[in-house]
């Protein structure tokens, strides 16, 4: 038997252990210690589910399962270990309970850890997780901001129609990720392992562009196909990344000042451009913008912090464009839902922080208003392991071994460069770029919380496995000062 346990994101009472078993049946009892003594633990309905991959013994009998358990937060604010245990296997996580307050600038800051688009076959030289348990000060809470899996890549393999020999294939890449210490491997694990933790999906926990048919990639040809792939893969992400926090759609969670809403844009899409968020999402839109607006009227400091999968500010792709690459935001209905939120608080001189991953570079945006006041800032971390992309890849290599015999080869040849922002128009506000970032990355964002806002630090943390390229390529940018009073 495998197993694993990490501290998925839940409500502020809840502390919420997502734990998984693998080749076992029945799923059996677990266990859980802290500082040594036993902790009592409720599994939540439904209790042990199949984890999605079809995988069965001789009698048919499904072999790997996960479950979420509550425990009471323990006492401690600060950093404590929690064992499990389950049929003599052992499993340690560490986690720490967020906050209801931003820590005054006298004391150490709440660290988020930004971090997107980890394709584990490029993982081998230096481990992720290695580099990131390296930083300091340590994350308190961790952000997956989407493709934490690429079930679609590599481009050229062969997935199979069948529907429960795609769902092998399909489980196989999460347990590749999530179970990667028992596979003596690099992957996710000592990442997810150190919480909260909460993931947000984005296309490839399913495929590029879903849920749009891609040219590349043959088991999206067919509708029949396209339903199976879609079915299998929105039930891996749904037991093992999706807290039950998250279940409608969305994940709030308010550390006065900041008021934090994390969307899910991906799962609930048409291929039409009409929605990405479902209905219990768009009320939340409008219910977090309202709360923020309340604070500021009771003369309370108000800053708003959103996040999805994919950039805010992004040029909208066209009929083609948005077939071949992928549809952006923009490209949808309800994006104005978002952008009449974001453009009432603006109005109200309400900032507001956008993070995210996906575009495979990094940068820090600020946009101020007509009055010369900061009233916002993007910021995208992305990716943490870049994927292949064959032809395209040995063409670039290629020419920049040409260009390095003149002296003008680059460090990261395979990886764009942060897009401009000159011509998008965005909530009336000036828009200019404080930072790119290039190369594989993560992003370490330290606040603190202000009378009037919040000030923080964004640590771009190069995660290359080169360590002279890390250490040209690691910067520390801010701080930045946001005021709402």
């Amino acid at each position: 038997m495998q197993l694993f346990a990490y501290n998925l994101i839940g409500k502020p009472d809840e502390c919420l252990i997502w734990v998984g078993v693998l080749s076992v049946y029945p799923p059996p009892n677990v266990c859980f210690e802290i500082a040594g003594q036993p902790v009592a633990a409720q599994l939540l309905a439904p209790g042990f589910l199949p984890l999605g991959d079809e995988v069965c013994d001789a009698r048919g009998k499904a072999i790997n399962y996960s479950g979420v358990f509550q425990l009471d937060w323990p006492t401690t604010s600060e950093r404590f270990t929690l064992k499990v245990s389950a049929n003599a296997c052992v499993t340690t996580l560490t986690s720490r309970r967020p906050p209801l307050q931003l820590p005054a600038k006298t004391c150490a800051s709440f660290n988020l850890l930004l971090s997107s688009c980890y394709y584990q076959p490029n993982d081998k030289s230096r481990a992720l997780a290695d580099i990131i348990k390296q930083i300091k000060p340590a994350p308190d809470f961790t952000l997956l901001a989407g493709d934490q899996v690429y079930l679609d890549l590599p481009s050229q393999q062969d997935l199979p129609c069948d529907k429960q020999a795609l769902a092998k294939t399909l489980g196989k890449k999460y347990q590749r990720n999530w179970f990667s210490n028992n596979l003596q491997q690099p992957g996710l694990a000592d990442i997810l392992r150190h919480g909260p933790v909460l993931c947000v999906p984005d296309d490839h926990e399913f495929w590029n562009n879903f849920p749009l048919f891609q040219a590349q990639l043959d088991n999206t040809h067919c509708e029949q196909d396209r339903a199976n792939w879609a079915e299998l893969a929105n039930r891996l992400y749904e037991r093992y990344q999706r807290s039950p926090a998250q279940a409608a759609g969305f994940f709030r969670m308010d550390i006065a000042p900041l008021s934090m809403l994390f969307l899910d844009g991906r799962t609930q899409r048409d291929a039409e451009g009409l929605h990405m968020f479902n209905p219990a999402t768009h009320a939340a839109i409008v219910q977090w913008k309202q709360d923020l607006l309340a604070r500021k009227q009771q003369g309370l400091p108000a800053v708003g912090l959103l996040s999805s999968g994919q950039a805010l500010l992004i040029e909208t792709p066209g009929p083609w464009a948005r077939k071949i690459a992928d549809m952006e935001m923009p490209n949808y209905a309800d994006f104005a839902l978002l952008t009449q939120a974001l453009a009432e608080l603006f109005a109200a001189e309400i900032p507001v922080l956008y993070i995210t991953g996906d575009v495979h570079w990094g940068r820090i945006v600020e946009g101020k208003n007509a009055r010369g006041k900061t009233l916002f800032y993007e910021v995208i971390a992305s990716p943490s392991r870049l994927i292949d992309t064959n032809c395209v890849d040995e063409y670039k290599i290629a020419r920049n071994n040409w260009r390095s015999m003149f002296g003008q080869g680059e460090d990261f040849p395979l990886h764009p460069t942060a897009a401009e922002v000159d011509c998008l128009k965005f909530a009336n506000l000036r828009l200019s770029i404080k930072h790119r970032q290039r190369g594989d990355h993560v992003a370490l964002l330290r606040f603190h919380g202000t009378p009037a806002g919040l000030e923080f630090s964004v640590d771009y943390v190069c995660t290359d496995a080169n360590e002279t390229l890390r250490r040209a390529y690691s910067k520390s940018c801010g701080p930045f000062k946001v005021n709402s009073l």
